[in-house]
């Protein structure tokens, strides 16, 4: 069949629809933008705590870039565009009950244009307008000591609401939560360092004195007329989406209504226009929302029961997010989902429950997302070896070699997931860091080759010839879970590993019997335990069923003969 040729501007229509950002990322973007420049902000007045010399040397390479023409645009561009869109998301709001960070983000938010008026046409405004030259001795002559209180409630405001918008944006990724310390100890002190920086710096200029007014009597009339018509005019906006917000208020009150069902739960009727997660917050029906409903995360994902054929087409920003995790046809993200007709639905995830926090719950029991050391093991020949023997032999010999490794495994500090026939499955560094869970991986290595050891002297008048075995071990990101915990207590559903890193660890120990050896462990698995090739092993690079690339590996004809770590 032919097909109908297409003009170039609906191509082009059709690609815009596609790569345009969303609102939710055009406040990403925006808060990015404005996050950066308030950093390096508080970073050039933390130069403060050296000299005021070092203090405007830092300003004058900042001012290079917000000074010209491309930096004065995109900041200015990213201010309009996040105040715009944070009065809309204000407007917009149905419900307060949005959670502690989101509503001291957003009242933050609305409170920072109040002081930060006066700050910006006291600088870049004076020298705009009247030439001043707002260099840092100006402006700590201006701000030294009469405006401490107001710069250190503006800083606080700024710094508070972008760090709970950095928050909830990076929060399900796995590096953030793994240096979630580090983070907060930035957080902390990179604004303490800058407001000691200008404390500093403006005794340091109060003590040299000399410092004159760069305004006439007329100019600094001007200024304050200027002050006080930006700081009326943004309460005028203020106050213009305080009203609009009543109003909607009322018209959502007598507008048309939808039923929402919640599945073990109750039925509840809601205004057509919210979205899923809306309903839940104003109803206080516990609902995940790690992101706080920007569409950043799957946390708040619903399963559609009843109701789906009658429900709007998902964004493309929620397509993107239910395609990254997976998400079959009938499974909706309730902060995007804005229902137009009844509808049955499931929440997916416990309510309140972060990325790497438990808050009563098992962590396990919903899964996590962790770097860990996988290890299996495989008893080679055992088909051979049990053929003529009694099934009391057989049992008695694989409890033997199972029993035994499984010790040393869990003796190194891993975790025995499975046992799987005549294999073993075991996982390392889940409580640990993923370096720690290496070494001690390779460790557990050791000691099964010395147990292989000994099992094949002790049991040597039983056996018709030496047990061997296959080690593989490769560290990686997993998902970590209790498959099966929705129909199973803690207890019985067993934790177990899941993604590409437990293949590959398996398909390494396949590969030790092709390679003649006992044990194969990937490079990255031996660099991340810090551990040195030693010179009884072998560097190879091999190829992996499921990989695009080769894998470099570390091969070892006995698994003693890996590097021994440290005690």
């Amino acid at each position: 069949m032919n097909k109908v040729a297409q003009s170039p501007s609906t191509v082009a229509r059709r690609l815009w629809r596609r790569s345009r950002p969303s609102i939710a990322q055009l406040r990403l973007w925006s808060g990015l933008v404005l996050f950066a420049f308030a950093t390096t902000h508080l970073l050039n007045h933390a130069l403060g705590l050296i000299s005021l010399e070092a203090m405007q040397a830092g300003q004058d390479l900042r001012l290079l870039i917000t000074r010209s023409l491309i930096g004065t645009l995109i900041l200015c561009l990213a201010a309009l565009v996040h105040m715009g869109l944070g009065l809309a998301h204000f407007m917009r709001l149905q419900t307060w009950r949005i959670g502690t960070r989101g509503v001291v983000q957003l009242l933050f938010g609305l409170m920072i244009p109040i002081l930060l008026i006066r700050h910006v046409l006291g600088t870049r405004g004076a020298h705009e307008l009247f030439g001043v030259t707002d260099n840092y001795t100006y402006a700590l002559w201006a701000m030294w000591p009469g405006e401490g209180v107001r710069l250190a409630l503006l800083v606080a405001l700024v710094w508070i609401h972008g760090c709970i918008g950095l928050h909830m944006w990076l929060s399900p990724k796995p590096w953030y939560r793994r240096n979630l310390w580090a983070m907060n100890g930035l957080a902390v002190l990179i604004p303490s360092l800058a407001y000691a920086g200008y404390v500093s710096a403006g005794r340091m200029l109060h003590l040299r004195g000399g410092v004159s007014s760069p305004f006439s009597a007329a100019q600094y009339a001007e200024m304050q007329q200027n002050f006080l018509f930006g700081s009326y005019s943004y309460f005028a906006i203020l106050a213009a989406a305080v009203g609009g917000w009543m109003l909607l208020q009322m018209g959502n009150k007598m507008g048309a209504h939808i039923r929402v069902r919640y599945t073990f739960g109750p039925v509840i009727s809601a205004v057509r226009g919210l979205s899923v997660l809306e309903i839940s917050q104003m109803n206080r029906i516990p609902h995940a929302s790690v992101c706080g409903g920007r569409a950043r995360c799957s946390t708040c994902r619903v399963r559609v029961l009843e109701g789906l054929d009658q429900l709007p087409p998902a964004s493309v920003t929620e397509q993107q997010v239910l395609r990254r995790v997976g998400a079959p046809a009938n499974v909706r993200l309730a902060c995007q989902l804005r229902p137009t007709a009844d509808l049955t639905i499931s929440t997916l995830l416990p309510a309140n429950l972060e990325p790497g926090q438990t808050n009563g719950f098992d962590k396990y029991h919903w899964g996590i997302e962790s770097e860990v050391t996988l290890l299996f093991c495989d008893l080679r020949g055992f088909t051979q070896m049990s053929e003529g023997r009694l099934s009391f032999d057989v049992v008695f010999l694989l409890n033997q070699f199972l029993g035994r490794m499984a010790e040393a495994i869990e003796d190194s500090g891993g975790f025995v997931d499975k046992f799987m026939g005549d294999g073993i499955m075991a996982i390392f560094g889940m409580e640990t860091t993923p370096t720690e869970g290496a070494r001690r991986a390779i460790a557990a290595a050791r000691a099964m080759g010395g147990v292989l050891d000994s099992l094949n002297q002790s049991l040597h008048e039983e056996l018709r010839v030496p047990l061997s075995m296959g080690i593989g071990i490769h560290s990686g990101p997993a998902i970590l879970g209790r498959i099966g915990a929705a129909h199973r207590t803690e207890a019985v559903a067993r934790l177990t590993a899941l993604g590409e890193t437990v293949n590959i660890a398996s398909r390494l120990e396949q590969k030790t019997k092709g390679l003649g050896v006992q044990v194969a462990v990937s490079a990255y698995a031996l660099t991340l335990s810090g551990l040195a090739v030693t010179e009884k092993t072998l560097q190879q690079t091999v190829d992996i069923r499921g990989l695009s690339q080769p894998l470099d590996i570390v091969v070892a004809a006995r698994a003693t003969s890996l590097p021994q770590p440290a005690e």
